[in-house]
């Protein structure tokens, strides 16, 4: 009997340390944490939208974006200056036939070229009156030749000098300049002559045309009335 209850207290007693030493090597479970990133992007309010101010007005003196004068001209094309023929130079022997119809490519190349210097240009038959323009251009045909060649397929040369004043809505004049164009083609034979005749015109006064609206659009003086 005596043994019996010897083996039951060893027995509780193996049982009590088994549990104590259990409970000891056991580490408590740590409270819930959050990840630092996570917790810092709950803390953190997203910034707001910065929307692009949509409001914003030019400045008095600003200019168009083109670079064109902020001037509404008038381009004036009389009649008689459309119909202007210039005869060759030189004597009845040597000089060329026909007339160089130089007023027709005139009034053909003139405006195109300076709608690219002015907000608005307006193409006229007369002088227009001061409410209807800011400034009066006013083109004059000073002088046109021509050297000949005596082989159908030899270039010849023209130049054609054109004289531009411009004039504000007084009547008072702004601008004077003389410009220049130039152009090469070949004399031609009989049946081609008239067409030849005709390309050495027009791509002289086209070059006159160009060289007009860089002249135009450069001017100190047209530059300055624009401030």
């Amino acid at each position: 009997m005596s043994q019996i209850r010897l083996t039951l207290l060893a027995s509780l007693l193996v049982f009590s340390t088994l549990v104590m030493a259990q409970e000891q090597t056991s580490s408590p479970i740590p409270p819930e944490t959050k990840p630092a990133d996570i917790q810092q992007a709950a803390d953190t309010k997203p910034a707001m939208d910065v929307k692009p101010t949509t409001d914003v007005k030019p400045t008095p003196d600003a200019k168009p974006a083109e670079g064109k004068l902020p001037f509404k001209a008038a381009l004036v094309l009389t009649p008689e200056f459309c119909a202007t023929k210039v005869k060759p130079k030189g004597s009845a022997m040597t000089k060329e036939w026909g007339t160089f119809d130089i007023g027709k490519s005139a009034c053909e190349e003139l405006e195109p070229a300076l709608k690219g210097v002015f907000v608005n240009l307006t193409r006229m038959a007369a002088v227009p009156s001061p409410e209807d323009a800011q400034l009066v251009l006013l083109p004059r045909i000073v002088d046109v030749n021509a050297t000949t060649a005596s082989i159908a397929f030899s270039n010849r040369e023209m130049v054609v000098i054109v004289e531009w004043t411009v004039k504000d809505t007084s009547g008072k004049t702004i601008w004077i300049e003389t410009v220049q164009g130039s152009a090469k083609h070949h004399m031609g034979n009989l049946f081609t002559f008239k067409k030849n005749q005709h390309l050495i015109v027009t791509d002289s006064m086209k070059a006159a045309a160009v060289e007009s609206a860089s002249k135009m659009s450069g001017s100190v003086e047209l530059r300055k009335l624009a401030q």
